[in-house]
């Protein structure tokens, strides 16, 4: 465990004992350490085996995301989890958000197993359009709502190009968001939850079943051809998760090139600044032009 995580394990411990001593938590085991929050295994009297989730700090802000309340991630992870579960997605539920008047916030959530084995693409592709396919509530509905998600998408294409282009160095064309709205805002579809970080990082697997779907702090509502075409920039989708996903058809060209885009930059960002890597970062710069290109901006 690193010093930062033995720190992060204090703190915890100590708001467990002080605010919820009748949950009788055990010994912490630190299961998982990502860039925004830090992931705790125990044993509850109250909840059994248990994940406790626990954002570094209160406010996230990296060049991806300037500004992120980690707290509202916290509560819309607990919402989504159990709406999720609800409906017969494999999501772990979620018992307890705690608040902590210093900052210190943590989601308390059914701990599941992972032995590391790797599901069926086609499992994956089934999962995936399960989740598509739950009914969106009038509370769900509202919890995501993040207004014009043309406008939203372009605006954040836009920002993240232009932290590419600062950071690499490349002479890359700078879209309008007027012309990246106008193709969002073309699509016709029916909306659907989207997850937005359905990755093996975020799966449980025993046996190659999938046990859980986790971090659902991306999820927004939208077409379901934007996570599509993130699933596949980011290299988990083929043939046989199109054949699992029943994927018939495809978006318009410029739409899927937009919508591949928007994963595009962000990993490049990543990989320029997040957690810097030269190879895959120079990799994305490269597949950033191209998408560029196919939307006739070079």
């Amino acid at each position: 465990m690193t010093e930062r995580a033995r720190a992060q394990a204090a703190r915890l411990r100590t708001a467990l004992d002080a605010h919820h001593p009748a949950w009788q938590t055990g010994e912490l085991e630190l299961v998982g350490s990502g860039l925004d929050a830090a992931v705790f295994r125990t044993e509850s009297r109250a909840f059994g085996p248990v994940a406790i989730r626990v954002p570094w700090t209160r406010w996230i802000s990296n060049d991806n995301d300037p500004s992120l309340d980690a707290r509202e991630l916290l509560v819309k992870e607990q919402l989504l989890a159990n709406h999720m579960n609800r409906r017969g997605v494999p999501t772990p539920r979620a018992f307890a958000l705690h608040t902590g008047a210093d900052d210190l916030d943590f989601l308390v959530s059914a701990y599941v197993p992972d032995d590391g084995s790797d599901p069926d693409p086609a499992a994956l592709g089934a999962m995936l359009r399960l989740i598509h396919d739950v009914p969106i509530t009038a509370e769900i509905a509202r919890a995501l709502d993040a207004g014009d998600l043309a406008r939203t998408l372009a605006a954040r294409i836009v920002d993240r190009l232009g932290v590419v282009r600062r950071l690499s160095g490349a002479a890359l064309p700078a879209m309008p968001a007027d012309a990246l709205r106008a193709i969002a805002a073309a699509a016709h579809y029916r909306p659907a939850v989207l997850h937005m970080d359905f990755r093996r990082v975020n799966l449980r697997i025993v046996a190659g079943e999938i046990r859980g779907v986790l971090d659902w702090s991306n999820a927004l509502v939208g077409d379901p051809a934007l996570e599509l075409g993130r699933v596949a920039e980011a290299g988990e989708r083929d043939l046989r998760f199109d054949t699992g996903y029943q994927l018939h058809g495809a978006p318009p060209a410029a739409l899927d090139a937009l919508y591949r885009l928007d994963t595009a930059v962000m990993l490049a960002v990543v990989f320029l600044s997040e957690a810097p890597d030269p190879a895959p970062a120079q990799r994305q710069v490269e597949r950033v032009a191209a998408l560029l290109a196919a939307l006739g901006w070079r």
